[in-house]
């Protein structure tokens, strides 16, 4: 009986091992079920929101996509349907698309103008071309600009391997210890220039370390994070406020029309186009016909008889008529200025070579002030006067012969700032902020629109 009762109770205490076992047992998979349990929600939890996140982009990228559709929409319907008496009308119709939404989401198209936020494109000509700009006028620029920089980027944007006084050309770039090659023609964005030996990428970006045109808050946080900053609220650019290389030359005239060509145009084109008289339009192309030199300020800086008698080989006396073969001289009137306007802004010597692009010219109208003083030839006094008569034009300038009107403005001085000035701008910078509506994230994009042809052409396109 001893017995039973000993055997019962190491069987009391095995069952009751086992039981406590199995409930070890059990405990441990509730805690491992219950760990991938945990682990399963984490993942589908990280998944659903980088899938939450990249809805959100989504809808952020194509807020800004629909931004620019709509700025280039605008850009491309003035092209063809200009205001021959609104020097603004593009900007103002493409600032009327800076702003927008989409289901879920909005843009918004800026520029930074010191303190300001601009709303919509900034206008690329609106800078100094660096491709088509002198010695004289780099070296103006501050700060830092050195002969040494200077004539580096003579060297980079020139054809040959003819060094000058201090800048640099193959064997240079050649010796550095990540070799590579010059460009040798003219340079495709600002940011090359930090290829170009002496140049600074500080001073070419300033506080603009993205080069989008807008104060960051990574740019105006002083030493907090980078670039360094004065945090006073004023985007500092560098040199990239002042050059561009971007702005193109060239495109549609005034009118919306391809600009008549003088080397292949007849009379009656001229008297249609210009809405001369019959002499008038002879003498125009006896010059660009017999002068190989012609260039369209000639007709800004000399009177028509006095070209016409250039080409011919005869000589006038003081305003008299032009020359022919024998000794009767008929007169030819001066053209008027809108005569003269319609020949500038309509006409053209030659056409522009196929691909070839040509440097942009600096808007008048656009250009910060700091930006006109820049140019070469261009004095304090015209500068001012300038100035001054521009924001007396609520609607700009629409022809450069307009300038004639300004304050101390010589014909001689207005054809030399025919090389250098424009009314009409061709290419703009569209930087587009997507946003969307439910997690404020936002996605940036930022392209060229340039509209010497059509449809407009995209180009410099950086999505962040």
């Amino acid at each position: 009986m001893m017995r039973n009762h000993m055997g019962n109770s190491r069987r009391g205490r095995w069952l009751a091992g086992r039981r406590g076992f199995a409930t070890l047992l059990v405990f441990a998979v509730i805690v491992l079920a219950a760990v991938l349990i945990g682990m399963i929600q984490s993942t589908a939890f990280s998944q659903a929101a980088a899938g939450r996140e990249s809805l959100a982009r989504v809808r952020a990228y194509w807020a800004a996509r629909a931004g620019l559709e709509e700025t280039i929409a605008r850009l491309e319907f003035d092209t063809e349907n200009p205001s021959q008496n609104d020097a603004y009308q593009v900007l103002n119709d493409m600032t009327q698309a800076a702003t927008g939404s989409v289901r879920g989401a909005s843009w918004r198209i800026a520029s930074a103008d010191g303190k300001k936020e601009v709303l919509g494109p900034a206008d690329a000509h609106a800078k100094i071309n660096i491709n088509s700009t002198n010695t004289d006028a780099l070296l103006n620029i501050e700060p830092f600009m050195t002969e040494e920089t200077v004539d580096s980027i003579k060297d980079w944007t020139d054809a040959d391997d003819d060094m000058n006084v201090q800048g640099a050309e193959l064997s240079y770039y050649q010796s550095m210890p990540h070799a590579y090659l010059p460009r040798n023609d003219a340079m495709r964005s600002i940011s090359e220039l930090e290829l170009v030996a002496s140049a600074n990428q500080r001073d070419v970006r300033g506080e603009d370390w993205n080069l989008n045109g807008i104060l960051d808050p990574n740019e105006d946080d002083g030493d907090v994070s980078w670039p360094p900053d004065n945090a006073d609220g004023i985007l500092d650019r560098g040199w990239s406020g002042i050059l561009t290389a971007v702005s193109v030359d060239g495109g549609l005239a005034a009118s919306g029309e391809k600009p008549l060509d003088l080397k292949t145009a007849s009379e009656s084109d001229v008297i249609s186009k210009v809405q001369v008289t019959s002499a008038q339009a002879k003498a125009i192309l006896d010059y660009v016909n017999n002068s190989a030199s012609a260039k369209m300020g000639d007709f800004i800086r000399r009177d028509l008889q006095t070209l016409q008698s250039q080409a011919n080989g005869t000589q006038t006396g003081g305003t008299g008529g032009t020359g022919g073969t024998g000794g009767t001289q008929t007169r030819v009137a001066a053209l008027k200025d809108e005569e003269l306007k319609l020949l500038i802004d309509e006409c053209s010597i030659g056409l522009p070579e196929a691909g070839k692009v040509y440097p942009g010219k600096l808007n008048v109208n656009t250009c910060p002030p700091e930006t006109l003083a820049y140019l070469p030839n261009m004095t304090a006094e015209i500068s001012d006067a300038i100035l001054a008569e521009r924001s007396a034009l609520p609607d700009g300038f629409t022809s450069l012969v307009d300038l004639l009107k300004v304050a101390g403005m010589t014909r001689r001085q207005l054809s030399i700032l025919y090389d250098l000035l424009c009314v009409r701008s061709n290419v703009f910078v569209v930087t587009c902020r997507g946003r969307d509506e439910k997690t404020g994230l936002e996605v940036e994009i930022q392209a060229n629109l340039d509209r010497t042809s059509l449809p407009v052409t995209v180009s410099g396109v950086l999505v962040r």
